[in-house]
């Protein structure tokens, strides 16, 4: 039970920052003077369930619709046939990387090699003694994947599998 309590913390904590986005695609500024216009990213091009199938051996998943008051609160929300949720992507800024580092919660340690410019896995070991999430930043953009937990109170991705889905995220930023 506690170990729900927080990942819906962290689904908490991680959707305040999508709160108001209207969907799969997530304008960010680049900082560039003069460029007029800014990259958008379409999470929904970034992870497929047949990602999640591909390195996770599970079949019949499917991409279930932003709702933080069941968990899915990810830019890309993935589950089972039955509504499991497997894996969730959030896709955000420089801005919120930083914030990642620095609240204390969400971070246990880098990774090195790093997927893309920086990578951690979390979340920080006072929180929670497992670890469930990965994140990573690529130039100006920022993700983070969590798995979940299964009845036996299992992650349902383990974090090496977690860095196989980074890497092929990496590859279409």
């Amino acid at each position: 039970m506690l170990r729900r309590i927080v990942i819906a913390g962290l689904v908490f904590v991680m959707s305040v920052a999508v709160i108001g986005c209207n969907g799969d695609e997530i304008t960010l500024d680049t900082g560039e003077v003069g460029s007029g216009t800014a990259p958008t990213v379409d999470a929904s091009a970034l992870l497929t369930a047949a990602d999640v199938e591909a390195v996770s051996g599970l079949t019949g998943l499917r991409v279930v619709a932003y709702n933080p008051a069941v968990g899915a609160g990810g830019d890309v929300n993935i589950a089972t046939e039955s509504g499991q949720l497997v894996v969730m992507m959030i896709v955000e800024g420089p801005e919120t990387w930083d914030a990642w580092l620095t609240d204390g919660y969400t971070v246990s340690e880098p990774v090195t090699p790093p997927v893309g410019d920086e990578s951690f896995i979390g979340p920080n070991p006072d929180i929670s003694s497992t670890t469930y999430i990965f994140g990573f930043r690529k130039g100006d953009v920022a993700i983070a994947l969590d798995t979940y937990f299964d009845a036996n109170g299992e992650t349902i991705l383990s974090i090496d599998q977690l860095r196989e889905l980074a890497v092929v995220i990496d590859g279409r930023l």
